[in-house]
């Protein structure tokens, strides 16, 4: 058994962020290890998650109020998942000057998964390239399935990266992408690993999760702001179907559909949202994910215009469901008929995305078990 530490976006108000690094930990903990968190939390991230920000429009503060009971409770559902769920230092740190000042002793450091590797990210820390430990520290230093989320920067950016990948033993990342940017940077192996809430089996998130109250079946929605979706195609999905529709943001511009909105979920009723529902429409690489894990028919909305994928967050998306052999099920635009929605043919995908988790966790055991 090796004591881990462990550095990731673990408390980011993000489903994925904390979902990715319960998953991480929990395949620790199975693997016999002891994962604890570095409890980093930069204030530009805590001020990211605040339900009001100074950034919001007139209008946009004013729907926040009117829903304001459910976002403090989805609020009070994060915080209470990340210190209670979730394995941290008891010492709460903001920047990695702090981490420098404190005497850590695990026996490996393990880095990812998220966009920890993004420099670009507003709450990006050099301490996710481990720019806190003494050069002489004689722990296991490897990444797992971090994302740099782009593979466009600038020299100076480059020179940087290359200068704190030294750092590292081992190296994975979760992207074709990612690893093509870093085999210029380094002459080290860099592996393509599955993303830790796909390493995790499927039968640890069916105990993981709790079920909606819902009763019929439903159309589970479930966009990012940042990207692309259609809200005519919710509308043609719930006539199609003939399922409900359950949204899971927060959104103005949906607020007067007749549809059930979530704004409240918390970590395990989002994993259950996915697990129970009868179809699922997302933008979101997580959200495809857990479509996938759950076997449930999908589409997953990417940009029309793939020109620029590689440097913005489709990619991942792209290259997860090319893996799988589901790159059916990316969606740009029209209607598509309701045999191709609901006829997905989950067995060759489930049989590859075995062989891709096989190949991570061995990655993960030969670092761990040296």
């Amino acid at each position: 058994m090796k004591k881990v530490g462990m550095l990731t976006f673990h408390a980011s108000h993000n489903y994925g962020s904390v979902l990715q690094a319960y998953a991480l930990s929990k395949q620790m903990k199975l693997m016999g290890h002891s994962p604890e968190f570095i409890n980093l939390r930069p204030q530009s991230q805590k001020n990211t998650y605040t339900i009001f920000k100074k950034s919001d429009s007139t209008v946009r503060r004013l729907f926040k109020i009117l829903i304001y009971p459910a976002l403090k409770k989805r609020f009070l559902n994060f915080e209470r998942f990340i210190n209670k769920v979730l394995p941290i230092t008891p010492k709460e740190y903001k920047t990695t000057e702090e981490l420098r000042n404190e005497q850590f002793n695990y026996a490996a450091y393990v880095c990812g998964g998220d966009q920890i590797w993004n420099p670009c990210c507003q709450d990006f820390e050099t301490a996710y390239y481990l720019q806190f430990l003494d050069k002489d520290n004689k722990a296991i230093k490897c990444s797992y399935s971090p994302s740099f989320g782009k593979v466009q920067f600038d020299d100076e950016t480059k020179k940087k990266l290359k200068e704190w990948i030294k750092t590292f033993d081992k190296i994975s990342v979760r992207e074709q992408s990612g690893a093509e940017l870093l085999s210029g940077l380094t002459d080290k192996k860099v592996d393509i690993v599955c993303d830790p809430v796909v390493l995790l089996e499927r039968k640890y998130w069916d105990e993981f999760a709790i079920a909606p109250k819902y009763k019929k079946p439903y159309i589970l929605v479930y966009f990012l702001e940042n990207n692309h979706g259609s809200r005519d195609l919710i509308d043609y999905l719930h006539k199609t179907l003939g399922y409900e529709v359950v949204l899971l943001n927060e959104y103005i511009r949906d607020f007067v559909k007749p549809y059930h909105k979530k704004y409240s979920a918390s970590p395990e009723e989002f994993v259950g949202l996915f697990k129970n529902a009868a179809f699922v429409y997302t933008n979101s690489f997580h959200g495809t994910a857990f479509a996938t894990i759950f076997n449930k028919p999908f589409i997953t909305a990417i940009a029309k215009d793939q020109e620029n994928a590689k440097n913005n967050n489709d990619s991942r998306k792209i290259d997860f469901l090319n893996n799988l052999g589901l790159q059916d099920r990316l969606y740009t635009d029209g209607l598509p008929e309701k045999d191709f929605l609901t006829g997905v043919n989950f067995e060759n995908a489930n049989q590859k995305l075995n062989e891709y988790r096989s190949s991570s966790m061995g990655f993960l055991k030969e670092v761990l078990n040296a």
